[in-house]
């Protein structure tokens, strides 16, 4: 018997515009989008889309096409989102404040592509310019009545997601219809669906930009877009008190922060996600002594498998677990099977590679087929999946997990972050686990320092303390020695104010293991 998890049944597949234009037929007043002073109905926002999509049509727009949007983070540019998928293209949202190299090596995988941005953005590649206008203005054109939405099919791509490339170069995720709407919806997540608020807070390039703003739009919620780059306590009360929010997923790291900083800012929520991270056990456990009943999940999956894989509601007992705070169970429209290194399904209780299956894995890397190839192989299971008996296409993550006796997920870090140290493997993710146990420590990396020619030559912990807290370097490796077989305990141990982020909020691993030996 193979360690397998298949989802309980998910919500109905349906096109992402299909969704949202269903809501809007059937709740035409209710509200969908609140951007600073501008209150937008279903109505309104769809038929905003529509008048914007028939000018993309009108520039030569057509399915299969890919459409750069350099626009803002802002009503006009999930209008333009809208539109792009009525159109039957597929977006990629693109911040016009990264760098022009980043950008152009973008813009050049693609096929001489229709770049829409605001007036002024020709430097950075924009080809067709949209000036930001107020979306009842734009509804009251009429034109929507000209504009008859596209029909795609599911496995059409409806976005894509650029990630850092391992060369350097990003790679873009082409991600399915299929893929987005598989977990809202009746049956779907908590937290979505009519009458509830989310806000809009990760970066609009981002795959969890998708989970906050389709999630609530294609279950028939509403959006508050949070113009902030940075979401503080005090915009936090803000945003549940003025303006009703009341589902929020926020990285680990800013979650984290906000206990530390304001717990009381969470006040008034009915549901968090929290993730993107390995979870902090000491900050979940603040978090649950002070509210005991709100639902707080750890969710846990990569971009290649859109937004997440798994969930888990997270309860006191977990904060106890000596392998961390566990990742849960798949999401709706996921599969989960665990793999040993030679391809087979590793055995319960055994740890394995973390292999996604079902309508959420995205169609492969674009303009990449060797790594496509390699990332997303097609499997021959046996697995309660449709059809039977046929291979199936799947998603290798690289992570390394083990299902517990109650069918848990846990995380046990990267397949490439286990290095070898005089002649011992070490996993990295381990030392993470017994370094964020450590009375004192909030934040915390593990990295491998290599010497000129590329052999490991010590484990290095970098670390942030708990405001108040002052643990010496020597009192933090006395504990892990607790912890830790000898040969895993980091050689050198790092405080350091804040840990290198990338976009994402994720931990940037390369500038720590950069750092002078």
């Amino acid at each position: 018997m193979s360690d397998t998890k298949t989802p309980p049944p998910a919500p109905p597949l349906r096109s992402v515009h299909a969704a949202v234009l269903q809501h809007a037929e059937a709740r035409p007043e209710a509200p969908a989008l609140v951007d600073g002073d501008e209150l937008i109905d279903y109505r309104t926002f769809t038929e905003a889309s529509a008048v914007l999509a028939g000018r993309l049509v009108g520039w030569g727009v057509k399915p299969g096409d890919i459409v750069p949007l350099l626009v803002p983070r802002g009503a006009h540019l999930i209008a333009l989102q809208l539109a792009v998928l009525m159109s039957g293209a597929a977006y990629a949202t693109l911040d016009p404040r990264w760098p022009a190299s980043r950008i152009e090596a973008i813009l050049s995988q693609l096929d001489d592509p229709v770049v829409v941005g605001p007036p002024g953005g020709e430097p950075l590649g924009v080809t067709r310019t949209i000036a930001p206008a107020p979306l009842a203005e734009l509804a009251r054109t009429g034109a929507a009545d000209r504009f008859e939405p596209v029909p795609v099919a599911l496995d059409d791509p409806a976005m894509v997601f650029f990630t850092s490339g391992s060369t350097g170069v990003p790679k873009g995720v082409l991600t399915p219809h299929r893929a987005v709407t598989r977990m809202f919806g009746p049956g779907g997540l908590d937290g979505f669906g009519p009458g509830r608020t989310a806000a809009q807070v990760a970066p609009a390039a981002w795959d969890m930009y998708a989970f906050e703003l389709w999630g609530q739009l294609t279950a028939g919620g509403a959006v508050v877009v949070v113009g902030d780059n940075h979401l503080m306590p005090g915009r936090l009360r803000t945003l549940v008190a003025d303006r009703h929010v009341d589902t929020m997923w926020l990285t680990t790291s800013l979650f984290n922060l906000i206990v530390d900083e304001d717990l009381g800012a969470f006040e008034g929520l009915e549901t968090l996600y929290v993730g993107g991270e390995k979870q902090s056990p000491r900050h979940v456990r603040m978090f649950l002594e002070r509210f005991p009943d709100l639902p707080l999940w750890n969710g846990f999956g990569p971009a290649e498998n859109c937004m997440l894989t798994s969930v888990h509601r997270m309860v006191p007992a977990d904060t106890a677990l000596p392998s961390g705070i566990p990742v849960g169970v798949p999401v709706p429209g996921t599969t989960v099977v665990l793999l040993r290194e030679d391809g087979s399904p590793a055995a319960p209780g055994e740890r394995g590679e973390i292999v996604t299956l079902g309508p959420g894995v995205a169609l492969g890397y674009l303009g990449n087929e060797l790594l496509t190839r390699e990332r997303f192989p097609e499997l021959e299971l046996e697995l309660e999946l449709e059809p039977a008996g046929e291979k199936h296409r799947a998603y290798r993550t690289g992570d390394v997990g083990v299902f517990d006796e109650h069918g848990i997920l846990h995380y046990h870090g990267r397949r490439d972050r286990q290095v070898k140290l005089s002649g011992n493997r070490i996993e990295l993710g381990d030392v993470e686990a017994a370094a964020a146990a450590t009375p004192g420590i909030r934040t915390c990396a593990a990295v491998a320092r290599k010497d000129e020619g590329g052999t490991v030559d010590h484990i290095a912990l970098v670390y942030t303390l708990v405001e108040g807290s002052s643990p010496t370097p020597r009192e933090v490796r006395r504990h892990l020695t607790t912890l830790l077989p000898a040969y895993a305990v980091p050689a050198r141990f790092e405080p350091m104010d804040e840990l290198p982020r990338r976009d994402n909020g994720k931990v940037d691993l390369t500038v720590l293991e950069r750092r002078p030996l």
